[in-house]
């Protein structure tokens, strides 16, 4: 039998494995992630710099975007200028490292579930004006790497920093 999804399969077997199986780039966010302390996610390389909890933050308001959109809420706007979009340290030590993880992995959950749940022909299918969910989708995956690539980075300047 012939699967009714076979492309979305693809895009969520690449979410899956850039998440927490084996990407061809190397360590998943997870693996990545796993080690980070406290001390270390809200660690900022100088004031301009953005620190390891505000990437996951950000990462995940705009994983967002396709999370309610494939949830029916067709209304949902993010923004570049949302105070959610780039939380501030502060905010964010309120919140917690820890639940800033769970919350994570809880979008991941939800993202996979809502994605293979969708035929293929949602892909065609406009979300806005000017952009279909299959752009979406790509550009969530393009975000969710760019950013790994910068907390993988921040990591290795944290552990090389001099004391």
């Amino acid at each position: 039998m012939k699967s009714s999804n076979p492309k979305i399969s693809r895009y969520a077997a690449q979410f899956s494995a850039m998440y927490n199986g084996k990407p061809w780039f190397g360590d998943s966010i997870c693996q990545i992630l796993k080690s980070i302390t406290p001390a270390k996610a809200y660690w900022q390389p100088n004031d301009g710099a953005h620190s390891i909890a505000q990437i996951t933050s950000h990462m995940i308001y705009w994983r967002q975007s396709l999370i309610k959109r494939l949830n029916g809420e067709l209304d949902y706007k993010p923004s570049m200028t949302s105070e959610d979009n780039w939380r501030s340290n502060e905010q964010l030590k309120k919140t917690g490292w820890n639940s800033l993880q769970k919350s994570l992995h809880e979008s991941q959950t939800l993202l996979l579930s809502l994605l293979t749940k969708q035929k293929d022909s949602i892909l065609n299918k406009k979300y806005s004006d000017k952009a279909s969910y299959l752009d979406l989708i790509n550009g969530i995956l393009q975000h969710d790497l760019y950013h790994t690539g910068q907390i993988a980075y921040l990591k290795s300047i944290y552990r090389n920093k001099k004391k």
